[in-house]
């Protein structure tokens, strides 16, 4: 008897309100936190969520899904498979049946004879029960492509040199403030570290970006809804160098920080580092841009 079809918000508690942006999202934050713990892909939690990002990710094959789902239609995990990487649910008609012996005919020789088994019955209820391969790599790990998930995020390298011109607009900026001081006091680091500060946070905030990301068409936005940072929010993401204000311990510990935070930028995470995951926040490209 087929089972009823698997309810994935019910599954992965998941928000059936959210959009299939928010859902990507938070799929793919609770598959980094197994990878982290040393699942491999083949572990059936992982492939679970893999399942669900290759289906709820994409708006129509969501909606596919969702249709089917409040039809209560009867379907198994390989037939979300199929979906998520096919855009469909596999045709009915192709299904494979199962098959009853042959009866026993009657041999009045008493002649050796055979009688072949029923074949195995089709796809079964459990899709982790076989090796799993996903066809493609995708956004997250997941077993299918979802186009445009985080393509207005920018890349991991794309990200440093905006931060290394970042750092050379306020190097020339802070200069300034050091004309005629002693580079050499304490005191005059660490009020470069405060302004630096102020003015990465300040812009942040009161803009939606720091200077050079505006000039490359990118803004800082809260990742849930969309609007500028608090200064909360802010300061959670600029840690590192918020705590480059102290001198020699501040300076080891903003330079691991910075190692860390860019190590976490790549597809797998979506090109949301670990402070912006901290914050709330995420690197967008500005609309029309």
């Amino acid at each position: 008897m087929t089972s009823p079809m698997p309810n994935l918000y019910e599954i992965l508690s998941l928000d059936r309100s959210a959009s299939s942006e928010q859902l990507a999202r938070a799929i793919a934050d609770r598959d980094l936190e197994l990878e982290q713990r040393m699942l491999p892909d083949t572990d059936p939690q992982r492939r679970q969520l893999h399942t669900a990002f290759s289906v709820l990710a994409d708006e129509q094959r969501r909606a596919t899904y969702d249709e089917a789902l409040s039809s209560s239609r009867a379907l198994e995990w390989s037939d979300l498979e199929y979906l998520g990487n096919f855009g469909s649910f596999p045709d009915p008609v192709f299904r494979p049946q199962p098959q009853s012996a042959p009866p026993p005919q009657s041999n009045p020789y008493n002649y050796p004879t055979y009688s072949p088994e029923a074949p195995a019955p089709g796809p079964v209820s459990n899709p982790f029960a076989q090796p799993y391969t996903a066809p493609t790599p995708a956004p997250y790990g997941g077993p299918a492509p979802v186009p445009d998930v985080h393509a207005d995020r920018p890349s991991a390298g794309l990200r440093l040199g905006m931060a290394l011109l970042d750092g050379l607009t306020f190097s020339m900026v802070s200069g300034l403030l050091l004309v005629g001081a002693n580079s050499e006091n304490v005191f005059s680091g660490m009020l470069v570290g405060l302004v630096g500060v102020a003015w990465f946070l300040g812009f942040e905030v009161l803009t939606g970006a720091s200077p050079v990301k505006h000039l490359f068409g990118y803004q800082v936005r809260d990742s849930a809804t969309g609007e500028k940072l608090s200064w909360e929010q802010s300061l959670k993401r600029q840690w590192w160098r918020a705590v480059s204000v102290v001198p020699v311990i501040g300076w080891l510990a903003s330079f691991i920080g910075m190692i860390a935070i860019g190590t976490s930028i790549k597809p797998q995470t979506g090109f949301i580092g670990s402070h912006d995951r901290w914050a709330g926040a995420e690197v967008v490209r500005k609309p029309g841009r």
